[in-house]
């Protein structure tokens, strides 16, 4: 399936909180700047040009009082005048207030100045300045308002922006919790209860890549321990444990169906001897070509060929009567027969002992009880032997 890995995907995330937060800080940033210009202008240059302008009313008040009788003071008035050429008053109309200046100073030039006409424009130039400060106050008045309400709307973006963040990383947190923690959860779920000796457990592939890809191994995985739990290594063949449940599940079927099945016990004839004589390589040898004829006697998916234990074996034979069980377990011990004697090791022969449900027994342990005794009397009678019921003593097989 085309999903990314679950790497990059992390990397994708993290790289796209980084951007977002990069993005809101430098807004967050900007914003704040531009409002500290505006402070800064607002308190530094505002109030500036009005400490000049008082500044200038001061003076111009004392000229008015008593400087004009001083014949050196249109050289002193040039400190007022280079008041008005302050930076911080290029921001404001001063035409006016510069005209009654120049106004004042011509008088105070005239000689004899004449002192009403020096007061009327002393007056006119402090009215002009006070003018132009308190514009100013009341700039700095209107200016206070807006700013407030950009603290606050700088205040109301940083919490929206707290709320995206925390939503985004809940979506992040929900995501890798369904992707990532919960399926690694199931997974630990299956994985206990394989150990805990269910094979049959299995995981559904879910999640990120890489979940998905450890579910399908863990599947896989049980999948083999499965066949390995159920599975003669030696032989290849189902062991005891899958040959019970699957006679288990026979009698149970055959009970609901009123239907009959039957087994052979099968036994390698003196194989002690033979393991004493060939080896237990050899041995193993014997019972691995006894195996594959069991494979090939049976029908593949309807009946079912399993090794018992040691050099014995089963084989359940589905919708089987005495008849069937002769004619199959002879087939079987003349193959075994046949099998050409091996370098190294010698030919082998089995008995076949055999027992029908539910004339032999309805329970797992009766039909091995009957199935035991008829391998014996097979023994007993010279090996070599399929015995399905009581048999004359000299018959090769007996049904």
């Amino acid at each position: 399936m085309n999903r990314p890995p679950l790497k990059r995907r992390v990397l994708l995330l993290t790289a796209g909180f980084a951007l977002v937060l990069f993005a809101v800080t430098f807004g967050l940033t900007w914003r704040a700047q531009t409002s500290q210009q505006r402070w800064t202008r607002l308190i530094d240059v505002e109030l500036r040009a009005v400490a000049t302008l008082d500044e200038l009313i001061r003076t111009q008040s004392s000229f008015t009082l008593r400087g004009y009788a001083d014949a050196r003071a249109p050289l002193k008035y040039r400190n007022v005048e280079q008041l008005l050429e302050r930076p911080v008053l290029e921001g404001i109309d001063i035409a006016e207030l510069r005209s009654r200046v120049g106004g004042f100073r011509r008088r105070l030039e005239a000689r004899p100045p004449d002192a009403r006409l020096l007061a009327v424009a002393g007056r006119g130039v402090v009215t002009e300045a006070q003018r132009l400060a308190e514009e100013r106050k009341q700039e700095v008045a209107r200016q206070i308002p807006r700013l407030q309400r950009e603290t606050r709307d700088m205040r109301k973006i940083g919490l929206a922006t707290a709320w995206i963040i925390f939503l985004l990383s809940l979506a992040a947190v929900i995501t890798m919790m369904k992707n990532v923690v919960a399926p690694m959860e199931r997974l630990v779920a299956v994985a206990k209860e394989i150990g805990g000796g269910n094979p049959d457990a299995r995981a559904t592939p879910s999640g990120d890549l890489e979940i998905w890809q450890l579910a399908e191994a863990l599947n896989e995985m049980a999948a083999e321990l499965n066949r390995r739990a159920r599975t003669d290594d030696l032989t290849s063949l189902p062991n005891f444990r899958s040959l019970r449940e699957r006679l288990d599940g026979e009698i149970e079927r055959s009970a609901r169906y009123k239907a009959r099945f039957g087994i052979l016990v099968l036994d390698l004839d003196r194989f002690k001897k033979y393991n004493d004589t060939y080896g237990h390589l050899a041995g193993n040898a014997a019972l691995q070509r006894v195996a594959a004829v069991l494979k090939e006697m049976v029908r593949d998916k309807i009946d079912m060929a399993a090794r018992y234990g040691g050099e014995e074996f089963v084989v359940i034979l589905t919708q089987a009567d005495l008849v069937a069980l002769q004619h199959v377990g002879e087939r079987i011990r003349a193959s075994v027969e046949a099998l050409p004697a091996p370098p190294g090791g010698a030919a082998v022969t089995i008995s076949i002992g055999a027992a029908l449900y539910p004339d032999d027994g309805v329970t797992a342990e009766e039909l091995f009880h009957a199935a035991d005794e008829r391998l014996y009397e097979a023994k007993r009678r010279g090996r070599n032997l399929v015995v399905v019921r009581a048999a004359a003593p000299d018959a090769r097989s007996a049904g």
